[in-house]
């Protein structure tokens, strides 16, 4: 009794899935229950009903409900298990679909038969089962098999809607409506993006229009381009009465492989960007460049009329060099939340720069012990300028000896180049 006692009070209670298809309840699986389940040698976990399904179930009958077969009179039954997992779909009619027994052993002699796929361009078939020729015809093969999709088609057709797009005119506001259909005959995969088309009025205006040989905007190019109906189009959209564009075709297609860009302020610290348009990037092309020219943004343009050089002491003690501090680092420093006029930056002279360039961080013996000493290049300058001393003892050695008396001032120097 205390072992079985013992077994039982380690069992928890479950919480487990109702059983009706499309419930996300649960139900109580409690240890006793498991118990009993294990004693009579089930490994499973049992399959049931929450409490509101169970419930329901309780309160349904079962339909008879006519069969599908036009010139059938008899009935099938949908059960009550049936009606509850519809439910749980929203489902409140029994399916018309359904053929009675009679019928459905009738369709098991039918053959099926094979039918092309509906969309346009596919090779798939879909099957048209003895049971759909039963509920067509009754079994007699008059009728003519519907226009269907296949399954894959079918697949890719549900998670596809139709879609409002853009017309492709520039200035007009009109869409068109790209339907599910169309974008499923586009191919297996589907386009990257929707074809370019244009709206019915735009269509329509279209039909008046004749393409035109206009002379090439570029100067010095002798050739001319065609002003398509199309692009007559979008100027009369835009308002305009002559040409807008005036290149020709070579050109005109460099024109519109590029696309205005958003290009990062030359300032460091500032986020906004300016815009690098498709007529500068073409011009910039003309001069054989690719690369974008480094330009202010316009915030960036405005403030920097603010501010004009200035010359700053070098930071390194000692030296009595300058540096320009310049209109575009002010502002960077402004874009940093810093004030410029109250933090002045701490840099060394081009002199001290180059003189840091050229020198290498080297190791000395200890005049004492013979320890490595490490001399780095920044002290190595601050010893050629004349504000430091050349060490000659390691950390130890100068603990260990007596503070001496501090020297008096060394004269500083400017770094010669």
């Amino acid at each position: 009794m205390t072992l079985k006692a013992s077994f039982f009070s380690g069992l928890k209670d479950k919480q487990l899935s109702c059983r009706v298809k499309g419930c996300r309840n649960t139900w109580t699986f409690d240890g006793e229950e498991q118990l009993r389940w294990m004693r009579d040698g089930k490994t499973g976990e049992p399959a049931r009903m929450c409490p509101e399904c169970f419930a329901t179930y309780n309160d349904l009958n079962d339909l008879k409900v006519p069969c599908a077969a036009e010139s059938c009179q008899n009935t099938w039954t949908w059960t009550r298990a049936a009606r509850l997992a519809a439910l749980q779909r929203g489902r409140t009619e029994p399916p018309r679909d359904r053929l009675c027994e009679g019928c459905r052993d009738k369709s098991r002699e039918v053959e099926s038969v094979a039918v092309p796929c509906r969309v346009r361009g596919c090779t798939n078939t879909w099957t048209w089962s003895g049971a759909e020729r039963i509920r067509a015809d009754g079994g007699s093969g008059e009728a003519v098999p519907p226009a269907r999709m296949c399954d894959a088609c079918f697949e890719r057709f549900k998670g596809l809607a139709d879609r409002e797009e853009p017309c492709r005119v520039r200035g007009c506001e009109n869409t068109w409506t790209w339907l599910r259909g169309q974008q499923l005959e586009t191919g297996p995969k589907g386009p990257a993006s929707a074809p370019r088309r244009m709206c019915a009025s735009c269509a329509e205006a279209s039909t008046g229009l004749a393409d035109k040989e206009e002379p090439c905007r570029v100067r010095g190019c002798p050739n001319t381009w065609l002003w398509t109906r199309f692009a007559q189009l979008e100027a009369r959209a835009a308002g305009q009465e002559r040409s807008a564009p005036r290149m020709c075709e070579a050109c005109h297609q460099r024109f519109q492989e590029y696309k205005d860009l958003e290009i990062g302020c030359r300032v460091r610290g500032c986020r906004n960007t300016w815009v690098w348009s498709r007529g500068m990037q073409l011009e910039t092309a003309a001069r054989g460049r690719t690369s974008p020219p480094r330009r202010l943004c316009g915030g960036c343009a405005e403030d920097i009329q603010r501010y004009a050089e200035k010359v700053l002491p070098c930071w390194n003690e000692g030296c009595s060099g300058t540096w320009v501090w310049s209109p575009e680092a002010q502002l960077s420093t402004l874009r940093a939340d810093r004030d410029p006029e109250k933090n002045n930056p701490r840099k060394m002279c081009d002199p001290c720069r180059r003189l840091l360039t050229k020198m290498k961080t080297v190791e000395i013996p200890c005049e004492r012990c013979g320890r490595a000493i490490t001399w780095t290049r920044e002290h190595q300058l601050l010893v050629q300028l004349g504000t430091w001393a050349k060490p000659t003892l390691c950390a130890d050695c100068r603990k260990a000896q007596p503070r001496p008396e501090a020297p008096p001032a060394a004269e500083t120097t400017s770094p010669v180049e």
